[in-house]
Parts: C-alpha cells; sequence; structure tokens
C-alpha cells in the first residue's frame, strides 16, 4: 500500500478534529464565559511506512485563554472576572473551574451555577441568609448582605494547558495553580463568550474542504490500487 494513503488518512482524522472543535465553538458563541478550544497540529515521524515521509496529526485541544467582553446585567449574581482566572465550583466529581458567572440561589440560598453546581468561597459553599435585600460582591470576591461578610469567592489561575474541558463551560486542572494576581470580579456584568462567529465560520467551511479533498484523495488511492489489483491478477 502507498504511503501516500497514509499522509492523507493522518491529514483527514487532523481535520475531523478541527471540524469538531470549531463546530462545538460556533454551538457556544452565545454561552456565557465560554472560551472557545483550538487544534494545534504537529508533524508525525516514524508512525508512517517510510522514513522519509511525515504525516500530521492533532495536538489535544488547547483552550483560548483571551477574554470576552463583558456586558452589564444589573443582576448583583452575575459575576463575570476581568482577568486570567477561574471561580472555584463544587460537583460530584470533586473541584471544578468555570469562567460562566451567571449564578443564582438554590432552596438552600447556597450560590450555585446554572447546573446546580455550589461555587466555592474560601472557607467552602456560600448561603446567603433569609430576608437579605441587598448583595454585594467586590472586586476582590468578597461577599456581604446588608453588610455582612459572607466570605470570599475562590479564584483560581491555571496555565492554559493544565485545563480539559469536561463539558459545558465546566474544566478540571492538572497540577497547582498558577501565581500571580488573581482576577478582578465585576458584579452585575457576565462575560460573553470569546468566539468570534465569524471567524468560526470561516474556519468551519475552511476544514471542511480540507476533509473532503482528503478523503478523495484517499478515494483516489483506493481506486489505482483496485485497478493495479485487476491488471496484475488477470490472465496472462
Amino acid at each position: 500500500m502507498s504511503s501516500g494513503i497514509y499522509v492523507a488518512t493522518a491529514g483527514a482524522v487532523a481535520a475531523s478534529q478541527a471540524l469538531d472543535a470549531t463546530a462545538n465553538n460556533i454551538a457556544n458563541a452565545n454561552t456565557a464565559g465560554f472560551h472557545g478550544d483550538r487544534i494545534t497540529f504537529k508533524e508525525a515521524l516514524g508512525t508512517v511506512k517510510s522514513a522519509d515521509v511525515a504525516s500530521v496529526s492533532a495536538q489535544t485541544a488547547r483552550v483560548d485563554s483571551q477574554g470576552g467582553a463583558l456586558t452589564p446585567t444589573e443582576n448583583p449574581l452575575d459575576l463575570a472576572l476581568d482577568g486570567d482566572g477561574y471561580f472555584s465550583v463544587q460537583t460530584a466529581n470533586g473541584t471544578r473551574y468555570t469562567r460562566a458567572g451567571n449564578f443564582q440561589l438554590d432552596d438552600q440560598r447556597q450560590l450555585v451555577t446554572g447546573d446546580g453546581n455550589p461555587v466555592l468561597g474560601e472557607a467552602g459553599p456560600i448561603a446567603i441568609p433569609p430576608n437579605t435585600t441587598s448583595v454585594t460582591v467586590g472586586t476582590d470576591g468578597s461577599v456581604t448582605a446588608d453588610g455582612q461578610a459572607l466570605g470570599k469567592l475562590e479564584l483560581t489561575r491555571f496555565a492554559t494547558n493544565q485545563m480539559k474541558r469536561e463539558g459545558g463551560s465546566l474544566f478540571s486542572a492538572t497540577g497547582s495553580p498558577a501565581g500571580g494576581d488573581p482576577p478582578k470580579v465585576r458584579s452585575g456584568m457576565l462575560e460573553s463568550s470569546n468566539v468570534n462567529i465569524v471567524r468560526g465560520m470561516v474556519d468551519l467551511v475552511k476544514e471542511s474542504r480540507t476533509y473532503e479533498s482528503l478523503m478523495k484523495i484517499i478515494q483516489g488511492y483506493h481506486d489505482c490500487e483496485d485497478r493495479a489489483a485487476r491488471d496484475l491478477g488477470g490472465p496472462k
């Protein structure tokens, strides 16, 4: 079998992964706090039949750390992060991280995400007392209700390559948090998705055409091999 078919197949697999990432980005273009994925590619040597032939493979998707625009909502429980960092969230699988600050109160009046996961303060989940008339969140993440201090949001920074998407706006992290100043909390605002819908549509068309071209190349190799097999295997 020609080594060219291995190169084309590797390219088609990488293009398919890029298509999936771009489609997911576009689908979440209106999701608060969503940061898109970027696929990077590497040259893979030694995985094809010939030592002088190189194929391409897709690296793990990298989270685009560029912040989205901050949009005012006038809801004090809507929080946006201005700068690099994440809110900490308690889930059934342990602590996870998010940029989506469209928080609300559950039946126990705990601050939770839209999926019902408690938002963590430095001393655990934060609960708002009954009959509270005013909730204030400072730029450092400190939460007060009618002037009473309730705790401080746990804000964490990680390097981009430490973050792994777990679905929706949640991430898990590997290794220790990065140092540096934490992001500032903006109350009454939400961070928009950082996905540029126009760029996403252009990328989607480009990646679709690349994938289709590679599939045609693969089919061409199959046709050539079928024809060669018929010619060589026929009666002499």
